[in-house]
C-alpha cells in the first residue's frame, strides 16, 4: 500500500512540474511583402505592372543581405504549378553580393512590367504563354531572413 501512494505522490508531482512550451505569438510579420497589380486580368501583350512592396514593420532599421544582385523575386506558376516565369524557373541573378536597408517602419517597393510571356523582359524578346490562369507570388530569399507574399490568380487572355 506504501508504495502504491508514493508512485501517485510521484505521478502528481511530475504532473505539477511540467510545462508547457511557450511559443511567442507575432500578429504580424516584421518584414512582410505585399502585391499589387494593375489588373489581374491581362491581355497577352499589353504591360502590367506587379508591384511588390517589402515592409519593415520594426523601430529600427532593417539590412537584408543576399548572395545575388536578385533581392524581390517574382514567380508566375501555371495551374499544375510549373514555374513559366523565370523560363525553366532559373532566374539569372549576377553573383555578386547585395544588400537592401529597410528603414523604420518604412517600406521599399519594386515593380514588374509583364506582357504575358515567359520572363520580364521588353515585349518580342521572350516566348508568349498561352491563355489561361496564373499565379504570380513574390518573395526574399536573404541570407538573414526570407519570406513570401501569398500567389494571387492572374488571368491571361489574348487579344
Amino acid at each position: 500500500m506504501t508504495s502504491r501512494l508514493f508512485v501517485v505522490a510521484l505521478a502528481g508531482m511530475a504532473l505539477g512540474c511540467s510545462q508547457s512550451p511557450v511559443v511567442p505569438k507575432i500578429g504580424e510579420q516584421p518584414i512582410a511583402l505585399s502585391m499589387a497589380f494593375s489588373t489581374t486580368t491581362l491581355q497577352l501583350g499589353k504591360p502590367d505592372t506587379i508591384t511588390v512592396t517589402v515592409s519593415n514593420s520594426f523601430d529600427q532599421t532593417v539590412q537584408l543581405l543576399f548572395d545575388t544582385q536578385c533581392q524581390v523575386l517574382v514567380t508566375i506558376r501555371s495551374l499544375s504549378g510549373s514555374v513559366v516565369v523565370p523560363p525553366n524557373g532559373v532566374r539569372n541573378c549576377s553573383p555578386t553580393a547585395s544588400s537592401m536597408d529597410l528603414p523604420a517602419g518604412g517600406s521599399i517597393t519594386r515593380r514588374f512590367i509583364w506582357t504575358g510571356t515567359a520572363d520580364f523582359t521588353p515585349p518580342g524578346s521572350s516566348t508568349a504563354l498561352p491563355a489561361g490562369s496564373y499565379f504570380v507570388s513574390a518573395s526574399i530569399n536573404a541570407t538573414n531572413y526570407s519570406t513570401i507574399a501569398a500567389a494571387v490568380r492572374v488571368e491571361l487572355t489574348t487579344p
